[in-house]
Order: structure tokens, then C-alpha cells, then sequence
């Protein structure tokens, strides 16, 4: 073969290696993206969801959504529940606890409402908070838009079997009256 030949060969075969090299490079990229981070900046943070006792949704401001499942449950932890986040450097991360924040009922805060129809102003309790359970986070996995459906029907489920209507209702049906009963026969002597 004449080095002109081998020349040409050997680029082929560098240039065939950099694209499988790259390919892989890329299928890496991909699996690291979907590997469970141990932080999330505050910053990045853009909601937290609550979905049960032992599941938190955090969606970042690249619209990422991460699954942190606690490792035990968490006591008085539910959807509606407001979370007090402890930061570490302004991360929040695996270890990291919270405090589940207990609702008490009105409080002297005052909350300024617009009445709709009238645009009346007008000046209404707020809810009051009292610190509750301190619970610990877990590892942040990234989930896709179909994970944090089934997630959410997941813990959907759960929560409406635990519905005491559901659970303890009395069922009744519909029955139909016996029919009157007929006054026996005197017996005359």
C-alpha cells in the first residue's frame, strides 16, 4: 500500500473513533443528567410540591423536576402543608431538614383583600403558623413529565382511600316495604 493509501485509511479509522467517542460522550451527558444530585441550589429552586407524607416535588428555573422521597414519613405532612427550608451555603441538600409548618387558625396578621364585584378593600385575618415535626430530606432525582404524573395519581390514589367517607360510610340501599299484616280471624266460642 502506498502512504498515501494508509494516510487516508488511518484518518477514516481517527475520524470513525471520534464519532463513537462522541456518540458515548453523549450517551454520558444524558445518564449524568438523570442522576440523583445531592443539592439544589436555593436560587435554581422555582416551586415545591408537596404529594404525600414522604414525596417533594422541586421544580428548578430550568424547568427540571426533581423527586425527593424522604426516608421516613412525615408527621403531619400532607399537599397543602407550607414547608420552612433550612439552607446550608444557599444549597439545599440530602440531609438537610425542614420543619412542617402546622396551621392553628386565625392570627392578628392582616391580609388585604379586593372584593371582586365592588373592588371594596377590605382586611382579613391571616392564617397562623406554628412550627411542627422536623423531618430530613433525601437524594433530589431528576423525573420526566410522565414520572411526576404517575406520581402524583400515585399519591392521589393513596390519599382518597384514606378518605373516611370512602373508608367508613354506611352504605344504604333502597328496599322494598313488607307488606301490611293482615289482622288475624276472631275466634268466637
Amino acid at each position: 500500500m502506498n502512504p498515501a493509501t494508509k494516510f487516508r485509511r488511518s484518518l477514516l479509522a481517527a475520524a470513525a473513533a471520534g464519532v463513537v467517542c462522541a456518540g458515548m460522550a453523549h450517551a454520558d451527558e444524558q445518564a449524568d443528567a438523570r442522576a440523583a444530585t445531592a443539592c439544589l441550589n436555593r436560587s435554581s429552586i422555582r416551586t415545591t410540591k408537596v404529594l404525600d407524607n414522604r414525596n417533594v416535588l422541586f421544580t428548578t428555573r430550568d424547568r427540571t423536576t426533581y423527586h425527593n422521597q424522604l426516608g421516613r414519613q412525615c408527621l403531619g405532612m400532607n399537599r397543602t402543608t407550607p414547608l420552612s427550608f433550612t439552607y446550608s451555603d444557599s444549597r439545599l441538600c440530602a440531609g438537610s431538614t425542614f420543619t412542617v409548618m402546622l396551621r392553628t387558625g386565625a392570627s392578628s396578621n392582616l391580609v388585604p383583600y379586593t372584593t371582586p364585584g365592588t373592588n371594596e378593600h377590605i382586611a382579613l385575618q391571616g392564617p397562623s403558623f406554628v412550627p411542627g415535626p422536623t423531618c430530613e430530606l433525601g437524594m433530589f432525582s431528576p423525573v420526566s413529565a410522565d414520572e411526576v404524573a404517575a406520581l402524583t395519581a400515585a399519591t392521589e390514589v393513596t390519599r382518597k382511600s384514606r378518605r373516611r367517607g370512602d373508608r367508613d360510610a354506611i352504605k344504604t340501599e333502597a328496599v322494598e316495604a313488607a307488606p301490611a299484616a293482615q289482622p288475624a280471624p276472631e275466634n268466637r266460642k
